[in-house]
Parts: C-alpha cells; structure tokens; sequence
C-alpha cells in the first residue's frame, strides 16, 4: 500500500510540474493551424476567424516561466524525498 502510494505522489509531482509546458505546446500548435507567428519579447496580432487569437498565444507561452519554477521546485522535493527515504532505509536495517 506504501509503495503504490509513493509511486502515485512521484507520478502526479511529475505531471504537475510537467503541465505548464504543455501551454507551449498547445500555443505552438494554435499558432501553426491559423498561420501565425509566436514572438515571446512581444505580442503579435494574429487574426483568425474574425478573433483576435495573439493574447491567448502569448498567455499560453508565458506558462513556460511557471513551468521552469515548477520543474525547479520538483526537482528539490525530490531530492530531499529521496535522502529522507535513504535515511529511513538505512534506519531499518
């Protein structure tokens, strides 16, 4: 039970801190099917069936900056995780 339990907290840490660079994926492929061009210094107009589609593709390509954070924070769970779980091994034997 502990194990499937470690396993699902390592599984959705991961996931939660891989979903923001799904934004970049999802803007990267909006802006290929209506034909525009992504700029991440400024907000290109991007025009598409009579909306205004280039503030939600640079929202969606900002996600990237809570994305390295997010990744950055795992990363450090993680490691401190593992040292607890070293210790806690080698307290057993």
């Amino acid at each position: 039970m502990l194990l499937r339990f470690r396993s699902f907290m390592i599984a959705f840490s991961i996931v939660l801190a891989l979903a923001p660079f799904s934004g970049i994926a999802a803007a990267a492929l909006l802006a290929s099917a209506l034909g525009c061009e992504i700029n991440d210094a400024a907000m290109e107009p991007c025009t598409a069936h009579g909306m205004d589609f280039g503030p939600l593709l640079t929202d969606l390509l900002l996600t990237a900056s809570l994305g390295q954070v997010a990744f950055l924070l795992l990363t450090a769970v993680l490691i401190v995780w593992a040292v607890i779980e070293a210790f806690a091994l080698l307290g057993r034997s």
